[in-house]
C-alpha cells in the first residue's frame, strides 16, 4: 500500500478545516431561536416560497449539511489512495460559493442597504484591493532584485 504524499496531507488538512467549520456552523444555526433573521419580512423576501421561520432555519441547516458530503467523500478517497479526491474538494468549494451567493442574496434584501454596503461590500473591496496591491508590490520588489 502506498504512502500518502505531501499534497494528500494538504488536502486532508483543508477537508478537516472545512468539515470542522461546517459543524461549528451547525451548532450555531441549531441553537438560534427561530425569531432571528429568518423571521424578518419572510412574506416579502422569500423567493416565492412562503416558509415559516422554523422552516427557513431548517432549510439553511440542511443546505449547509449537504456541503459536508463532497469534503467527506474527498477525505475517504485520499485515505483510500484514489486520485479523484481533489475533484470532490473542488465540487465542495463550488457548492460553498453557490450556497454563499444564495444566502447573501436572500438576506441582503432584508437588511438596510447602507448596512450592507458598509459592513459587507466595503470591507470585501478593501480586502481584495489590499491583496492586489501586496501582490503588485511583491512582484515589483522581486523584479528590482
Amino acid at each position: 500500500m502506498s504512502k500518502l504524499t505531501t499534497n494528500d496531507y494538504h488536502l486532508l488538512a483543508v477537508n478537516a478545516g472545512i468539515i470542522g467549520s461546517l459543524f461549528i456552523y451547525f451548532a450555531i444555526a441549531v441553537q438560534l431561536p427561530p425569531l432571528t433573521i429568518f423571521d424578518i419580512d419572510s412574506e416579502k423576501y422569500s423567493f416565492g416560497f412562503h416558509l415559516t421561520s422554523e422552516q427557513a432555519q431548517i432549510s439553511v441547516v440542511i443546505s449547509v449539511g449537504i456541503l459536508l458530503i463532497p469534503f467527506s467523500v474527498s477525505s475517504i478517497l485520499i485515505v483510500s489512495h484514489i486520485r479523484m479526491a481533489s475533484l470532490f474538494t473542488n465540487i465542495g468549494f463550488a457548492l460553498i460559493i453557490t450556497t454563499a451567493v444564495l444566502i447573501l442574496s436572500s438576506l441582503s434584501c432584508r437588511i438596510p442597504s447602507a448596512f450592507f454596503y458598509i459592513v459587507m461590500v466595503l470591507p470585501a473591496a478593501i480586502s481584495i484591493l489590499t491583496v492586489i496591491l501586496l501582490f503588485y508590490f511583491r512582484q515589483k520588489k522581486i523584479n528590482q532584485s
